[in-house]
């Protein structure tokens, strides 16, 4: 194996991988570490949700991510306003279920996307936001 093939490598290994989830509606929920540098309790992990063509984005530092993996394993009422003007809500929906909603536009009279997590969903969700909290921890220094 040669140099580039090694380090290309490594890199594939150390790139922090989306989670992916498609609702039956067709809304799309990734979440994913944002991989960038950051002081302690800073870094972020990014959740994005596309729904009827509108995208939003929203980073929720690793301060704060713990609160959203409690409230979906739990199954309790969370919101969280990130520091780019994003409102993060999360609430429990009939049969054990999540809703998972963005706002960037508190004035708005319609909300931002949003995505049905159902039950079979919400701790592969739970999950994956821990691996992701994992991974942006290890940007902090």
């Amino acid at each position: 194996m040669d140099f580039e093939t090694a380090i290309a490598s490594v890199t594939a290994d150390l790139t922090p991988q989306p989670w992916a989830y498609t609702a039956t509606d067709g809304a799309h929920l990734t979440v994913i570490p944002a991989g960038l540098r950051e002081d302690p309790d800073c870094a972020e992990v990014l959740v994005r949700i596309t729904d009827s063509g509108q995208t939003i984005e929203a980073g929720i530092p690793t301060a704060y991510l713990p609160g959203l993996i409690d409230a979906l394993t739990g199954y309790r009422l969370w919101s969280h306003d990130t520091l780019d003007d994003v409102t993060v809500h999360l609430a429990p929906f009939g049969g054990g279920g999540m809703i998972l909603a963005l706002t960037d536009d508190p004035e708005a009279e319609t909300a931002g996307p949003q995505v049905h997590v159902p039950e079979a969903q919400r701790l592969p969700l739970a999950s994956a936001l821990r691996r992701a909290l994992d991974v942006a921890r290890g940007w902090e220094s």
